[in-house]
């Protein structure tokens, strides 16, 4: 039996602080197949791309280069946010992060990675790596065709071989809250204090969306 795992497995290191499991995937994109996306920049341009994805080593924007197909990795620093189909993402940190709630002018967002940690624990000392040099060419406005690749290891060949994991944010006033309880509690007004208590004592679970989503109202 075989199974693939990314080339840059040995190359990155991810904190566990604040996130949370998210099951597994068969592909390093957020999306099967490229997606048309809208696109748009911080200097306030914007345009249409037909081909795009989400790079989930660390949730970067990618696009396929044309006419030759050859896979870039956007400069994230100057994108703000795109749109695919429905669903809305923004920059934050360098990151895409998806919008999974608003109210009024604060909103939940998402960023989904691939858990490295949870890679290395589950396959390292069992796979064959060919290729060292992984990601050592992944840079901002590179191609990144070969650092998307994978490498054989022994192992079930149909399961799902990415495991992910979700870091939450709340975005308000242009100012970014870890979605963490003591990143949170640092932002709470002393008006809110009891109400915030009583809020988060109801069997809240930080690693429950719906839960967080009730926090909103705070950052108003």
């Amino acid at each position: 039996m075989k199974q693939y795992i990314l080339l840059f497995l040995l190359a990155i290191c991810t904190s566990a602080f604040a996130q949370i499991p998210s099951g597994r995937s068969k592909t390093v994109t957020m999306f099967a197949d490229f997606q048309p996306a809208i696109i748009k920049l911080k200097d306030g341009k914007s345009s249409v791309h037909k081909q795009t994805n989400i790079f989930m080593k660390n949730s970067t924007l990618v696009y396929k280069k044309m006419p030759t197909g050859e896979i870039m990795e956007a400069s994230m620093p100057v994108v703000e946010s795109i749109t695919v189909g429905e669903r809305n993402f923004i920059n934050v940190k360098n990151q895409l992060a998806e919008v999974v709630a608003t109210e009024g002018n604060a909103s939940l967002v998402r960023v989904r990675t691939i858990d490295i940690e949870t890679m290395k624990g589950e396959y390292l000392n069992n796979s064959t790596i060919t290729n060292s040099s992984m990601l050592d060419d992944l840079s901002a406005g590179r191609a990144i065709g070969e650092s998307m690749s994978t490498t054989r290891m022994d192992g079930a060949e149909e399961e799902e071989p990415y495991p992910l994991v979700d870091t939450y944010y709340y975005v308000a006033g242009g100012k970014v809250t870890l979605a963490h309880e003591r990143s949170v509690k640092l932002v709470i007004k002393k008006d809110q204090r009891k109400e915030y208590q009583v809020t988060t004592s109801l069997n809240f679970n930080w690693a429950r969306q719906e839960d967080l989503v009730k926090l909103l109202k705070f950052f108003n």
